[in-house]
């Protein structure tokens, strides 16, 4: 038996596929994206098709929705070619490459600008109610492997509101064609939102109590947040220890109370992380440090 040897790979074609196809099942436009860290996968489609798993990646923040998807266009290259006497030699692969404008605001445009040349997993949402990313295992379901160009924000004139230009560089155009899956969950994108940050405002301060807003919104945030409960907090002493307070709900103006002693200026409040509740996740942009008690 003689041995074969290959010098640069396997070269041998596959052979020619079935082709039988009673009706074409394509997919629909995508409308929003959501990236993950690389390393994020889901361990099954079923998994992938479960909104809890979703949400679950998203407050580990090993998952991102991002925001919605207009005017996407295709913008691929082709391969560069170097012609011989009697053959080609490609001298520089072509990419998939695709384009959108994100018409968001000035505090959405610096959350998606972090991600600026960033390599990411990205998952895509159809206006057909599908998610589309790849399983090259056929069991595992994950994001596309790309980098995001994160553009400036293009100023609004009068016939255009302001929108920020973002481009995907594919890190391998047959990804999807060679190893894409098509997911029909029955829950929708909307249902799947980001992380909102949260600004902590004080109300008022004493050695035994101290009165707080949670509020949430663009900027320094107008919608105060009222579903939190005891957990959801930590205050924490000018040393860094935490602290046991009595937790009061929020009132009618979503104030909350927390009742206790010995409390001084220096004592920090924040939340405990990503909090996650029925209607949204939150996270604290920064903790409050209280001021103000004589």
């Amino acid at each position: 038996m003689s041995n074969h040897i290959l010098e640069c790979g396997n070269q041998d074609e596959v052979g020619f596929r079935n082709t039988g196809a009673k009706e074409q099942c394509l997919e629909g436009s995508v409308y929003r994206h959501a990236v993950s860290v690389v390393s994020q996968e889901f361990a099954t489609a079923a998994e992938a098709k479960e909104l809890d798993n979703w949400k679950a990646a998203r407050d580990a923040k090993t998952l991102f929705p991002l925001f919605e998807v207009d005017e996407l266009a295709n913008a691929n290259t082709e391969d560069t070619l170097k012609e011989l006497r009697q053959r080609q030699i490609v001298t520089a692969n072509g990419k998939k490459i695709q384009t959108y404008n994100a018409f968001i605001s000035l505090c959405s445009h610096y959350a998606l600008k972090s991600f600026h040349n960033k390599k990411v997993r990205l998952y895509g949402f159809t206006d057909k109610q599908e998610i589309l990313g790849v399983s090259p295992d056929g069991t595992k379901v994950r994001g596309q492997l790309v980098t995001l160009k994160v553009g400036r924000r293009i100023d609004a004139l009068a016939d255009n509101p302001a929108y920020t230009p973002v481009t995907i560089e594919y890190a391998d155009h047959n990804e999807f064609e060679d190893n894409g899956v098509i997911l029909r969950p029955d829950w929708s994108h909307i249902e799947l939102d980001g992380i909102f940050d949260v600004k902590i405002q004080q109300v008022s301060a004493t050695a035994s109590q101290i009165k707080f807003r949670v509020l949430v919104g663009c900027g320094a945030g107008n919608e105060p947040v009222t579903t939190l409960a005891s957990g959801d907090v930590v205050l924490k002493n000018a040393s860094g220890a935490t602290q046991s307070p009595t937790f009061v709900s929020a009132d009618s103006e979503g104030v909350y109370t927390l009742n206790g002693s010995s409390f001084a200026n220096g004592f920090t409040l924040s939340l405990n992380g990503v909090v996650s509740k029925p209607e949204a996740s939150y996270e604290a942009v920064a903790a409050l440090t209280i001021s103000g008690i004589s």
